[in-house]
């Protein structure tokens, strides 16, 4: 089947919003480039911050080569860095954002254990969504140690209660429905249901991670845990950055309240790796818990920090250069049934 016009389309208009976006914020002062060549009076800090990047990216290859030996496809870590460092640099260059080298990575799955494909493609759902539980708990904790950044400001004060709703509630659901699946799975409506629409396959989706995670909850907390390692080191990196560029008048702590806000937000599918989104997002937050207004543009905080865990990737460009037949391949795979 080839894909619908809309779909051609939508890596352009993600594009042009990402433009969009990005001038709008230089407009109103959020972001001003010509910081951006304060950072490299700072080469120590740009080490750092890159190698913190590649440490953490590491961090996440051992976290999806841990969730597919769960499901018995023993394939090694240095294999699994392989694969990551090659998709993440094709999410940077490629259509598509993540999808890219989420395509990417699934196809090296199927190609190495061709008789579990579901299982590859598990998890990467497993694995997109143990980052993101891990990121709202890094939000909620950065709330319980700052709880007087939050009082007195509205919209902080209904994210506050969001993330902790989101952080209890999500395993309280998780928990439910593995109940109620086990309770109704083998029932003839059930089953019709699951083969109607896309609510259906959906929820067949999630009725198939429970099934092949509910035993395997301990290799899922050590993801949980690698992933939070990651996390804490990123947050060093970034307050690296904004010592380095010395802009605004927050402190270290409140640099890593706001962060957290930012990653959630980047995790929007608006633009092409959420640019333009984080950065909007991060100066906000920024502006929010200023004591005293000074119109720093805070959002060119996050932008350095991102493009220096970009160059993190570099990695991922010398195996692009000898893989790109690969490359070509997997972004042709198709997802499995």
């Amino acid at each position: 089947m080839k894909p619908s016009p809309w779909r051609r389309l939508l890596p352009l208009l993600k594009l042009l919003a990402t433009v969009g976006l990005i001038g709008l914020l230089w407009y109103q002062g959020k972001l001003d480039f010509s910081t951006l060549m304060l950072i490299s009076s700072s080469p120590g800090t740009i080490l750092l911050v890159i190698g913190a990047s590649m440490i953490g990216y590491s961090l996440v290859a051992v976290r999806w080569v841990l969730l597919l030996h769960s499901q018995h496809i023993p394939l090694p870590f240095a294999w699994g860095h392989r694969v990551t460092y090659l998709g993440l640099y094709c999410n940077l260059v490629l259509p598509g954002g993540g999808m890219a080298g989420d395509a990417l990575r699934l196809a090296h799955a199927i190609r190495a254990a061709p008789t579990h494909r579901l299982e590859a493609l598990l998890s990467l759902f497993v694995d997109r969504a143990v980052g993101l539980y891990a990121m709202l708990l890094i939000a909620m904790l950065a709330i319980f140690v700052n709880p007087h950044l939050v009082m007195g400001i509205g919209p902080l004060q209904l994210m506050a209660v969001a993330v902790i709703a989101a952080v209890f509630g999500i395993p309280l659901s998780v928990l439910i429905f593995y109940l109620l699946v086990n309770r109704v799975r083998e029932t003839p409506w059930f089953v019709r249901f699951l083969q109607s629409g896309r609510v259906g396959r959906l929820t067949g989706r999630l009725v198939e991670i429970i099934r092949l995670y509910h035993h395997a909850w301990p290799r899922l907390l050590l993801a949980l845990g690698i992933t939070l390692v990651c996390q804490m080191l990123l947050l060093w990196a970034l307050v690296l950055v904004a010592n380095g560029l010395s802009m605004g008048t927050l402190t270290p702590g409140e640099y890593t309240f706001a962060t957290p806000w930012a990653w959630i937000a980047n995790f929007l599918p608006l633009t092409p790796g959420g640019i333009g989104v984080g950065e909007a997002a991060f100066d906000q937050v920024c502006r929010w818990i200023e004591t005293t207004p000074s119109g720093a543009p805070y959002g060119t905080i996050f932008l350095v920090f991102r493009l220096l865990t970009m160059l993190g990737t570099f990695p991922g460009l010398v195996i692009f250069f000898f893989s790109r037949k690969e490359v070509q391949e997997a972004i042709g795979q198709r997802d499995p049934a």
